[in-house]
C-alpha cells in the first residue's frame, strides 16, 4: 500500500506542474498549446489511474491470500491439536533443552499438570530416564523407543519413543503409550498358567502314585485304603475343571440376561445349603423381600450367591451367617455376613484373584478350587455390577454386591 499512496503523490505534483504550465501556456505567446497539452494531461492521468487501480486490485488479491493461508494454517493447527487431544497417547515436544513446547491433553491428564508450556520435561513427569531420553534423541538425531516405570502421580508403565527432525527450529518428539493394564494381564496369565499347572499337578500325581502302588501290591486291603483317595483327587480334578469353564464363560463374551425373581434364588439358594449350615451348628438368616425382579442371568446370579455362602460356610465356626437383600430403587445389594475366622488386611487386595489361597492348606483340605471368588467378581462385573469386600481377622466378613436391576420385561430369558 506504500506503493500506491508514493504513486498518487507522484501523480499530484506531475497534474499540479502541468496545471501550472498550462496556465503560463494559456497568458502567454504558446496560448494555442494549451488545450492539446491539457487533452494530454487528462490521457495521462487516466492511464496512470488505471496502473494505480491495477495495483490496488493486485495487491487486493495478494492480502486476500494470505489471509485465506493463515486461516488454512488456524484450522490445519486446531484440527491437529483436537486431533491429539482425542488420542489415547501422551505426546510433548520438546526444545534440544528438553523444554516442554506442547503436550496434548492425554500427556497432561497423565501426570496430572494442567499447564506445562515451558517447563522442563523432569520437572512435569519426575522421570530422569524419560528426559534422558530425549536428549539422546536430540543429540543423535535417531528413533528411540524403550519402557519407562513412572511413579508420579502413580505407578505407570509407558512405552516410550522419541525422534526428531531437520528441519529448523529443532524439536524433539515423544509419544508415551500407557501399557500399565497390559502388562498387568500379561502377569496376571502368567501366574494363571503356573497356578493351574500346578493344581492339576497334584492330585494327578497323588492318582499316579497310588495308582503304581496297588499295582505292584494288589490287596484288599490297599484298595479299601486309596481307592477312596485316589476318587476324592479325581473329584478335585473334576471341581477345578467346573471351575475353569464357569470362569471361561464369565469372561468371554456378553451375558444373555432376562427376568430373573432374586427374591426366589436367594431363598432356594439357602435352602439347599442349610443341611451345611445345621451340620455346623450354624445359624443361616436371610432378611430381605418375598420377591424382587431384576434383569440378570438367573443360572449364573444362583452362581454367585452358592460361592458366597458356601465360602461363608466353610470359614465359619461358631456363630453363623446372615444374607441381607434390599432394593435401592435403580439398584439391588445384598450382603453375605459371617462371624467367622475373618481375612488379614494385606490379602484382602489378592483376595478376587484366580487360585489365591489366604490359607492354602484349609482352603484345599474344604475342598476349594481357589476360582470361587474370581468366578463372583466376574460374574457381577458383567452385569455391570460391583463387589467390595469388608473383614478383619477374627472379627468376620462381609461381601456386598450391587446390581443395577435393569428392565426385567425387556429382555427373554437366556
Amino acid at each position: 500500500m506504500s506503493e500506491i499512496a508514493s504513486r498518487r503523490s507522484l501523480l499530484v505534483s506531475i497534474i499540479l506542474a502541468i496545471g501550472i504550465l498550462i496556465v503560463g501556456f494559456a497568458s502567454g505567446p504558446w496560448h494555442w498549446l494549451a488545450i492539446p497539452v491539457a487533452l494530454g494531461v487528462v490521457g495521462l492521468g487516466s492511464i496512470y489511474q488505471r496502473e494505480l487501480e491495477s495495483i490496488e486490485a493486485d495487491l487486493a488479491r495478494k492480502t486476500d491470500q494470505n489471509d485465506t493461508f493463515a486461516e488454512i494454517a488456524r484450522t490445519q493447527k486446531s484440527a491437529v491439536d483436537a486431533f491429539a487431544d482425542g488420542l489415547d497417547v501422551g505426546i510433548f515436544v520438546c526444545d534440544s533443552r528438553a523444554q516442554i513446547a506442547y503436550a496434548n491433553r492425554f500427556a497432561q491428564i497423565l501426570f496430572g499438570f494442567e499447564n506445562p508450556l515451558g517447563r522442563s520435561l523432569l520437572a512435569v513427569t519426575l522421570s530422569v530416564e524419560l528426559e534422558h531420553l530425549a536428549l539422546t534423541a536430540s543429540d543423535e538425531k535417531r528413533v528411540i523407543e524403550t519402557e519407562i516405570t513412572f511413579s508420579f502421580p502413580k505407578e505407570r508403565i509407558c512405552l516410550a519413543r522419541a525422534w526428531t527432525t531437520d528441519d529448523p527450529p529443532e524439536r524433539v518428539y515423544l509419544s508415551l503409550v500407557d501399557i500399565t493394564e497390559l502388562r498387568r494381564m500379561e502377569r496376571v496369565r502368567k501366574d494363571f498358567v503356573a497356578n493351574v499347572s500346578h493344581e492339576l499337578r497334584t492330585p494327578m500325581t497323588v492318582i499316579r502314585v497310588y495308582a503304581e502302588t496297588m499295582i505292584d501290591e494288589d490287596s484288599k486291603a490297599l484298595r479299601a485304603k486309596y481307592l477312596p483317595r485316589i476318587i476324592t483327587e479325581v473329584d478335585r480334578l473334576t471341581s477345578i475343571t467346573h471351575d475353569l469353564l464357569v470362569l471361561s464363560t464369565a469372561e468371554s463374551g456378553p451375558i444373555r440376561k432376562g427376568p430373573c425373581e432374586l427374591g426366589g434364588i436367594v431363598r432356594y439358594t439357602l435352602n439347599l445349603l442349610a443341611p451345611q449350615a445345621e451340620e455346623k451348628g450354624l445359624k443361616l438368616t436371610y432378611e430381605g423381600p418375598e420377591d424382587l425382579d431384576i434383569e440378570a442371568n438367573a443360572s449364573q446370579m444362583t452362581q454367585v450367591i452358592v460361592n458366597l455362602v458356601e465360602n461363608a460356610l466353610k470359614y465359619t465356626n461358631e456363630g453363623g451367617v446372615d444374607f441381607r437383600l434390599e432394593d435401592q430403587g435403580e439398584f439391588v445389594r445384598f450382603d453375605v455376613t459371617d462371624t467367622g475366622i475373618g481375612i488379614p488386611e494385606d490379602h484382602l487386595p489378592r483376595l478376587f484373584e484366580r487360585f489365591y489361597r489366604v490359607d492354602k492348606a484349609r482352603s484345599r483340605a474344604s475342598g476349594g478350587t481357589g476360582l470361587g471368588l474370581s468366578i463372583v467378581k466376574h460374574i457381577v462385573e458383567a452385569h455391570g455390577g460391583s463387589i467390595h469386600v469388608d473383614s478383619a481377622q477374627n472379627r468376620g466378613t462381609t461381601f456386598s454386591v450391587v446390581l443395577p436391576k435393569g428392565d426385567s420385561t425387556s429382555m427373554s430369558v437366556g
